[in-house]
């Protein structure tokens, strides 16, 4: 009969002891501990954010430029690399997983190269180059963005043909050629408000001719661009 009674005490602190350490699990659970503080919350996922940002890029270009003259022996494809760096600054908004951004760049260009045909020698060179776009992308997922660059690029050219055969000539001309510029693009977030992003674009540009010779110089550019970003939002 004791041993019962022992047995009956025994039981009923188990389930008083149960019940109050399922009540503080259960307190705990809705983001409390023990002592009656609340958790902290999770900090927010990285994301990569839209709104105003502004960056810098360096790259290395080449531009393609097919020379003719039909008063003289020049009549040749001429390859001009070069390296260059800039600044852009912009603006992009997502729409769900899409993505639409505007933005404005300008960036020194040292390209430049000399070739001869018979008697002819040719100079190209460009000094600078600066535009506007449109760049319509898609989220790749919350910290990378593929973009198409889609717009309108001016570039600072020289052109320069010399003939050594009588009679013997020189001419030059400066101007500025401008044509449409397209190109693929991907960025993705560093750390906090930074991001990278790596871009090839092309850009056909008119065509010009020497003051005094009929030298015509018809060129191209590609462009392969890395930049750092910073973004404002």
């Amino acid at each position: 009969m004791k041993l019962s009674v022992i047995s009956k005490q025994v039981l009923t602190a188990a389930l008083v002891l149960a019940a109050t350490t399922g009540l503080a699990l259960a307190k705990n659970y809705k983001g409390e501990n023990y002592k009656g503080e609340v958790a902290e919350p999770c900090p927010p996922p990285a994301m990569l954010l839209g709104g105003f940002y502004v960056g810098a890029q360096v790259g290395y270009d080449n531009y393609r430029v097919n020379v003719t003259d039909p008063d003289a022996p020049a009549s040749m494809k001429m390859s001009v690399p070069g390296w260059l760096a800039g600044l852009y600054l912009g603006y992009g908004q997502y729409f769900n997983t899409w993505y639409l951004g505007g933005e404005i760049f300008g960036n020194w260009d040292n390209a430049n190269n000399t070739d001869s045909v018979e008697t002819a020698r040719l100079k190209f060179q460009a000094n600078a180059n600066y535009g506007l776009s449109l760049l319509p992308g898609v989220r790749v997922n919350d910290t990378t963005l593929a973009y198409l660059r889609l717009g309108w690029n001016w570039a600072n050219l020289k052109g320069k043909e010399t003939d050594s055969a009588p009679p013997a000539f020189s001419s030059s001309k400066t101007n500025t050629s401008n044509g449409f510029q397209w190109g693929i693009g991907l960025e993705t977030l560093l750390v906090g408000n930074w991001s990278v992003r790596g871009e090839v674009n092309h850009t056909g540009f008119t065509s010009f001719s020497n003051k005094t010779s009929s030298a015509k110089f018809n060129p191209s550019d590609t462009q392969v661009l890395a930049g750092i970003t910073y973004h404002f939002a």
